[in-house]
């Protein structure tokens, strides 16, 4: 009996002869799939707050709200393990804040105007890790009461989860009542298409100060928004 001869690499030869020309090009030279050179990233970060603060004689009362915009890009190090960030851009596109002081003597008002500063925005960094990218970001507060006082203390502002281990006084996260600061997303989810996320969360912190020159308490509370888009580029 004869024995049967295999021959695949003939084979695979012979079949594109009998195929008509376009597809035999399409055998050879399919085209892998395109990879990002960068991306652009738009951060917008929206935060509604207020405080309080209640001495025996005189408190304070605030609020505030603003929407901050952050632009920039990233692209893949040689190594393809981590992704350098670029800042171009940061805004204020709305800010609005208002004061009062009450005390035996007087009630006094300050507006945005009279804020001396504002919060300020920072992305820190984009962390690759197990697959998904972490956006670090934090923003610093301002001092209060704005409105004249002997003492002043930082107001605490929105921050991603990792940065608030960071604050030997206070960790953000064990305030947050609802939703969630662990800003991140699925890294292979970047490479496809534009994409859109968005994250809420609110946080509250009432508790007696240290420092000042009287027993204060204060409350602190606000409700941030943080939506990220990010658009692919292959050239």
């Amino acid at each position: 009996m004869a024995k049967k001869v295999y021959i695949p690499f003939i084979y695979l030869l012979l079949v594109p002869c009998f195929l008509p020309l376009p597809f035999c090009g399409l055998l050879f030279f399919l085209p892998a799939q395109a990879t990002p050179l960068w991306w652009d990233i738009k951060v917008v970060l929206y935060a509604d707050g207020e405080y309080k603060l209640e001495q025996k004689k005189i408190s304070y009362s605030g609020d505030y709200s603003f929407k901050i915009v952050w632009t920039g890009s990233i692209e893949r190090e040689k190594d393809d393990q981590d992704y350098i960030l670029y800042h171009q851009d940061c805004y204020f596109s709305h800010w609005k804040a208002k004061e009062k002081k009450i005390s035996p003597e007087s009630v006094q008002t300050k507006v945005e105007k009279d804020f001396k500063t504002k919060p300020t925005f920072h992305l820190n960094y984009i962390l690759r890790k197990e697959e998904r990218l972490h956006f670090d970001f934090m923003v610093e507060g301002f001092p209060i009461p704005q409105n004249e006082s002997d003492d002043k203390i930082y107001l605490h502002m929105p921050c991603y989860s990792e940065s608030s281990k960071l604050n030997p006084l206070m960790e953000y996260d064990s305030f947050i009542i609802e939703g969630s600061n662990q800003i991140s997303l699925g890294e292979k989810e970047i490479y496809d298409a534009p994409l859109k996320r968005e994250f809420c969360w609110a946080w509250k912190l009432q508790k007696w100060t240290i420092g000042f020159s009287y027993p204060t308490r204060l409350t602190n509370l606000h409700k941030a928004k943080l939506k990220i888009s990010i658009i692919p580029h292959f050239e």
